[in-house]
């Protein structure tokens, strides 16, 4: 399996068929008596720019920390939960559960529920 080609910004699915976001890094384990190997999937946005420039990763932990949800650490999936890897990597966990939907959680709070008709029942 090629890592990078099969892995990396490939779609997540959780158990339940929930996008869970895209593949933003890989955390690879390597120890004194065995080989490196993959032990995490990583997801957001800092991972993501620090792939295209580490002043941008650093940048978009800044701005993530001024606004959206309070996360000090990109989300970790384990390898070991990975159920397949093709177009979309399928996972044996909730989306809910992880955090990786908890910048989608933010903005339907905060600007999608104060857009008129943006989905929050106005009381009359």
């Amino acid at each position: 399996m090629k890592l990078v080609r099969d892995v990396l910004d490939k779609k997540l699915i959780d158990r339940e068929h929930c996008d869970m976001g895209r593949v933003s890094g890989l955390l690879m384990r390597a120890g004194e008596r065995s080989q490196p190997h993959i032990s995490h999937i990583l997801i957001g946005g800092p991972t993501l720019w620090t792939r295209v420039h580490p002043a941008l990763g650093r940048l978009a932990t800044r701005l993530a920390g001024l606004w959206g949800p309070k996360r000090k650490e990109p989300v970790r999936i384990p390898w070991s939960r990975v159920k397949t890897v093709g177009r979309d990597s399928k996972r044996d966990v909730e989306a809910r559960d992880t955090g990786a939907l908890d910048w989608e959680i933010w903005i339907a709070k905060h600007i999608i529920e104060r857009i008129p008709g943006g989905g929050k029942e106005e009381e009359e």
